[in-house]
């Protein structure tokens, strides 16, 4: 008995020590120390990103991250959030020092994504590779210099924002304002008949709107306007055009479906003009460049309404108060007088007795 209870304390003792080592290498891991000297990151100029199929190239550009090949801009958020990642790698732990196991992690496959970060004189700061996920917490991920062949696991599941195409890291968004900083829409669009509509609408409050045209009114609903800020503010890239989309030739922009115009507060005026839909798509040009892009058709269905469809019935008319008090319920109203009567009215006359026949004289 006694005997067993110390191959049990022996037993609870080691699981103890695995533990605590455990939980003591994933304290370390959590540790900021961090490989590349993070007071670099400030002089970064260009990111370079490519696998055995992909090539992506950003560049700082006036101060703007750019795509390189065209300069279009650059997601801010996501191109901040993976330097942060590049310049917090640890190499804390290692999990492997042999190139012959590089593809369990990632590392040696067409999906291995090889990064490199360059400051303006074009000097290799980091080159690093980005290899999968660690299957062991999905919470941290495979990494190797570029150069060495150790591998390390760092703290963070960040591999798939590293994008390795040029249209997934381009900022989607084509409007910086929100739905409370538009005054005014102005829409003219064209029925699937040809029939062209147009209105225009303006904010009185930041919930109540009034139509400017084509007639003036205070009986806007509210909730359709609103509807149309949020959607104009809310417009984002769903796609952008290949070099060999069939549709381009059929958006004719000149002649577009729809015509948005809005106005700001502070006196921006934005427009997008689009085609009608072309394979779920509406096509437009960039607001701030000639790119052709495309918007999913939907995001253009709450502007197209015909003008009586954005107003409110008019109230029913006031019954006479006067006339309406004299009335008791379930009274027969009374005949009008002759006064009320229109002097146009005819009056009908009286009928008039037939005379009785005289008898006829006695002869003498």
């Amino acid at each position: 008995m006694k005997r067993t209870l110390i191959v049990l304390l022996a037993a609870l003792v080691l699981l103890a020590a695995i533990l605590l080592k455990k939980n003591s290498n994933e304290n370390n891991m959590r540790k900021d120390s961090f490989v590349i000297d993070s007071t670099l990151k400030a002089g970064v100029n260009a990111l370079r990103v490519n696998t055995k199929t992909d090539t992506t190239a950003l560049q700082l550009k006036d101060g703007k991250w750019v795509v390189a090949r065209d300069a279009f801009p650059v997601d801010t958020s996501k191109i901040n959030k993976v330097l942060g990642d590049i310049f917090r790698l640890q190499n804390k732990e290692l999990v492997s020092t042999s190139a012959g196991r590089l593809a369990e992690y990632g590392l040696d496959s067409s999906a291995a994504k090889h990064v490199t970060v360059t400051d303006a004189s074009g000097k290799a700061m980091a080159q690093v590779i980005i290899g999968k996920t660690s299957g062991a917490d999905y919470s941290s991920t495979y990494w190797k210099w570029e150069s060495k062949p150790e591998v390390y696991r760092t703290p963070g599941n960040f591999t798939w924002e590293i994008a390795t195409k040029d249209d997934d890291w381009k900022d989607r968004k084509l409007f910086a304002a929100t739905s409370k900083d538009v005054k005014f829409v102005e829409t003219t669009w064209r029925d699937s008949t040809g029939a062209v509509f147009n209105y225009k609408l303006e904010a009185a409050t930041d919930s109540t709107w009034k139509m400017l045209a084509p007639q003036d009114s205070n009986r806007v609903k509210n909730a359709l306007a609103s509807e149309m800020a949020t959607r104009f503010a809310e417009m984002t890239i769903d796609e952008f055009v290949a070099p060999n989309d069939t549709n381009v030739a059929k958006a004719k922009l000149d002649t577009p479906s729809v015509d948005v115009k809005v106005g700001l507060k502070n006196g921006t005026v934005m427009e997008l003009k689009a085609s009608k839909a072309l394979g779920g798509y509406a096509y437009t040009q960039h607001p701030s460049r000639k790119d052709l892009i495309k918007l999913s058709a939907w995001r253009f269905d709450s502007f197209k309404k015909k003008p009586f469809e954005l107003l409110d019935a008019p109230p029913a008319p006031k019954t006479d108060s006067a006339h309406a008090e004299s009335i008791k319920p379930g009274a027969t109203p009374a005949a009008p007088s002759a006064a009320l009567k229109p002097a146009s009215m005819p009056v009908k006359p009286k009928p008039v007795s037939p005379a009785k026949p005289t008898a006829p004289a006695a002869k003498p």
